[in-house]
């Protein structure tokens, strides 16, 4: 029981660092092509792989 709990927080610890990685890395590709503003993030687990997609979009304000 004490092991699988500590496994499942391992489990959840990994998941956690790799969100926190790819969201750092999303919103420094936004932030180099200027599009801080509107950018869209999807993130799903499917058998233990973290599956993300990131969408930028460039608008500009015409008024």
């Amino acid at each position: 029981m004490e092991i699988e709990k500590q496994y499942n927080q391992s489990k959840k610890q990994s998941l956690k660092n790799e969100m926190i990685d790819y969201i750092d890395d999303t919103l420094n590709a936004a932030e180099s092509m200027g599009s801080l503003e509107f950018f869209t993030i999807e993130m799903n687990v499917h058998n233990g792989e973290l599956k993300a997609n990131c969408t930028l979009k460039n608008r500009k304000k015409v008024y």
